[in-house]
């Protein structure tokens, strides 16, 4: 067994997990990727294919492990200006270099590393860029093979599409070679470690998985492996508790999983206190005053507002930048008075080119200059209308219009007037409006997620995609994002109901 730059990222957030997944290759059966989670793969492959343009007369290693090793021998005896994917295997460690470039002027290889981010992250992180390019240092230098510097490859947040891709722009190149003889040392005392580690057929201790204190969010895939004790809605779901460290810490200590047994001398914050109420009670807790005072704020006619966006990493329209949203789709429900008919009206874009045009004029003309317009997290339509509007001056003043008019319905649980045990410390629309209304869940939809529709629109705009398996994605995107809209709509009433 050869430890990649991925196990060792791996091992370095959870030992055990990583060993699991090693040894015990079956429990991996029980957790496939979600769509989203293969979308920024391949993202990522993307961007190393882009990044590849910054290093003309380049080849690649297309043989792996041993062959790989010998392909890239030859082209490195051959002075390659530029070798991709070179292979290396030494000590039980194989790295696959994503740019290795030769440096006549200095006669040694130049070690880039590309990354699909806006910006390199040199701390505080579990999946350090540093730390991959630091072990593929190690392993060249194992290797005897002459490194001049270490670079990190990553978008330009600042750069913006005008015509052809400059890749120039495209993409920032920084020298990290003084951070990576800094950290080679601890790095490869870790590699060690892990080796020794992950290469012991004995199964590792439990408290080897440190995702005990970590929150829901952060827990790896075999958690429950290790900790079958924990039940699945536990400490570990109260809202924010991995931002607590020292509180889950101390329930974690005290062995106390169970959110009805958490003890009252530590010290919770009111959204936590309101959660672990509402599950002791197992009924909602209801503030009618504090509702009133929020839809009052509310004038008619109503708009209720989603978007669904698309956020490729290199931007496929002139005006985008690396990440920046295209928002294909929306739906509009509108009530114009408090008794009248709900009316629809929604758009999706069916073409493989910009929407924002059609989308900035569809919404300016429709909604009025007075109003409320709902949206459920409204910092992401906010979002999206101030990009139409940078992109599209001619539509600056009607999306600021629409912005000004724009109210978050998930205020009214985030500020806790409702809070109702099956929330489970969430306030997104997925649980709000299941738990109310369980007869309008997602789960009868092909598309139940934003991540899910983004990829389903590319796929529907791909030349690749047949026209009736387009005409079935378009249906179930309307679906999901008319779904989206009338949700709150239904939420809207059962709040106004309770007043």
């Amino acid at each position: 067994m050869n430890i990649s730059k991925t196990t060792f990222q791996d091992y370095l957030f959870c030992p055990r997990n990583t060993w699991l997944k090693l040894h015990k290759p079956e429990l991996l059966e029980k957790f496939e990727l979600s769509e989203f989670e293969k979308h920024l793969v391949e993202q990522g492959n993307e961007v190393e294919s882009y990044a590849r343009n910054l290093f003309p007369g380049g080849v690649e290693v297309i043989e792996r492990d041993e062959r790989g090793c010998e392909e890239t021998v030859r082209f490195m005896a051959a002075k390659t200006p530029t070798i991709f994917q070179a292979t290396f295997i030494i000590d039980g460690f194989i790295a696959r270099n994503d740019a290795l470039s030769w440096n006549a002027e200095t006669n040694k290889w130049d070690l880039y590393e590309v990354k699909g981010t806006n910006d390199i992250n040199d701390k505080g992180s579990d999946h350090n860029h540093l730390d991959d390019l630091a072990f593929q240092a190690s392993v060249l230098k194992r290797s005897n093979i002459p490194v001049g510097k270490y670079f990190l490859v990553h978008l330009n947040r600042e750069y913006v599409r005008e015509s052809d891709l400059d890749y120039k722009e495209l993409f920032k190149v920084e020298d990290k070679t003084t951070e990576i003889l800094e950290r080679l040392s601890t790095i490869e005392n870790q590699m060690e470690t892990a080796k020794m580690y992950l290469a012991s057929e004995k199964e590792p201790r439990n408290d080897d998985c440190k995702c005990i204190y970590r929150g829901r969010s952060g827990h790896c895939t075999t958690f429950r492996e290790s900790y079958p004790e924990v039940p699945t809605y536990s400490i570990h779901d109260l809202s924010r508790i991995g931002a607590s460290k020292r509180k889950l810490e101390a329930l974690v200590e005290r062995r106390i999983y169970e959110i009805e047994n958490v003890p009252e001398d530590i010290e919770f914050s009111d959204i936590q206190k309101n959660q672990i109420d509402a599950h002791r009670q197992g009924k909602a807790i209801i503030d009618i005053d504090g509702i009133r005072e929020e839809l009052e704020k509310l004038s008619f006619p109503l708009y209720f507002l989603d978007y669904e966006t698309y956020a490729p990493a290199i931007p496929t329209f002139n005006g985008y930048a690396p990440y920046q949203r295209i928002p294909f789709q929306f739906s509009l429900h509108i009530l114009y008075e408090p008794d009248g008919e709900l009316s629809h009206i929604e758009y999706l874009h069916t073409e493989a080119s910009d929407p924002s045009s059609q989308v900035a004029k569809i919404l300016g003309d429709v909604i009025g200059e007075q109003g409320t317009v709902i949206a459920w997290n409204k910092s992401f339509e906010a979002g999206v209308n101030r990009e139409i509007g940078e992109r599209l001056p001619q539509y600056k003043v009607a999306m600021e219009r629409i912005n000004a008019m724009l109210y978050d319905l998930m205020d009214v649980f985030k500020k806790q007037y409702y809070v109702h045990p099956n929330f489970k410390g969430s306030t997104s629309i997925k649980k709000v409006q299941p738990t109310l209304f369980p007869e309008l869940s997602y789960k009868d939809l092909e598309i139940h997620e934003g991540g899910q529709a983004s990829n389903a629109w590319w796929q529907m705009i791909s030349p690749a995609t047949s026209t009736e398996e387009s005409d079935q994605i378009a249906r179930n995107l309307k679906e999901y994002c008319g779904r989206d809209t009338y949700a709150m709509v239904v939420v809207w009433q059962e709040l106004k109901k309770l007043i």
